[in-house]
């Protein structure tokens, strides 16, 4: 194949798996090269993202990752992924947590203060400098992890906060591209509520958060990794007086799933079509009825697809809803 134009051959590998790319890496220099430019890795990214849908989940005490996979041509089946050794070597036993995963990439957070980039597919990682420590009243950490597309990177936000909204916080924000950490200047607008999972949606991080006048109401909390500032996501009508359970990216649209105050088992998902619009909110499905949603706050994450003419709305208790 090295024999062949160069545009041929991009064509032919940005059609390989990922594991075939893998191996072909150790064929040559020129293939190495080829195969590691940016120019094929995101045409790769691109069709690969248009052929499979994956899901990635992970329970709350993490030293493995599963992969709920599914096409057109295959009955949904489940991949465990193991963590290299030396990062799940958690000899103190605190718990390794999934900050977020974006484009085939997971970060990972291990204590005391370790951030990690991860390919589960091809195992390779990156252990990220230390951000730093933080002042003593600033006992909640933050974190979120997205790709930012006008920046072309991967970065990482750490956030040391008392969560009152008026004691200590130190915000550093790291770059892959430089693989460096800095201080942000901004503050968190609100409370956040660290037990529902951050998502990032258009180069933002959001964080469910309440404050306001009693009784607090319902706030999104973003972070932008480029403009490196705060933004509040409006809600319409009631829902920031609902019970938002958890956070999530529908076809590239962040949307939260949500109860009513007097009605937790009555259980509906709104989406954002145009990112930024109130009055883009649109209910996409509601259900009810045979189960309690009390405990969703550990069915992480909750995360719907579109397979063929069907949709399937999945949980992490021990079975899935099909067919819906």
């Amino acid at each position: 194949m090295e024999n062949l134009p160069l545009e041929l051959n991009t064509n032919i590998l940005t059609r390989l798996p990922i594991k075939t790319l893998g191996q072909l890496k150790c064929v040559s220099k020129p293939f190495k090269t080829l195969i590691t430019s940016h120019h094929l890795t995101k045409t790769h990214l691109n069709l690969i993202s248009q052929l499979e849908h994956q899901l990635l989940v992970s329970t709350s005490t993490l030293h493995t990752l599963n992969i709920f996979h599914n096409n057109h041509r295959s009955p949904l089946h489940v991949l465990p992924l193991k963590i290299p050794i030396n990062l799940a070597d958690n000899r103190r036993g605190e718990v390794i947590e999934l900050v977020g995963s974006c484009n085939g990439l997971v970060c990972l957070f291990y204590p005391p203060n370790t951030y990690s980039l991860l390919n589960p597919t091809t195992r390779e990682y990156r252990v990220l400098p230390d951000p730093g420590r933080f002042p003593g009243d600033a006992r909640i950490r933050l974190s979120g992890f997205g790709y930012v597309e006008v920046c072309d990177d991967y970065m990482v936000v750490s956030i040391g906060t008392d969560n009152t909204g008026v004691g200590d916080q130190v915000i550093r924000a790291y770059s892959a591209k430089t693989d460096s950490w800095k201080t942000v200047l901004a503050r968190v607008p609100f409370r956040v509520l660290p037990w529902v999972k951050p998502v990032c949606v258009n180069g933002v991080v959001h964080w469910l958060g309440f404050g306001g006048k009693f009784p607090p109401v319902n706030q999104i909390i973003g972070f932008d990794f480029a403009k490196e500032e705060f933004r509040i996501l409006p809600l319409m009508g009631n829902m920031n007086e609902r019970g938002i359970k958890a956070l999530g990216v529908m076809g590239g649209c962040f949307c939260v799933l949500s109860t009513e105050r007097d009605r937790d088992s009555f259980l509906e998902m709104w989406i954002m079509m145009e990112y930024g619009v109130k009055e883009s909110w649109i209910r996409t499905l509601s259900f009810g009825g045979a189960f309690n949603t009390g405990g969703m706050m550990f069915l992480f994450p909750v995360d719907l697809m579109w397979l063929c003419t069907r949709r399937v709305l999945f949980h992490l208790m021990d079975t899935f809803v099909r067919g819906m």
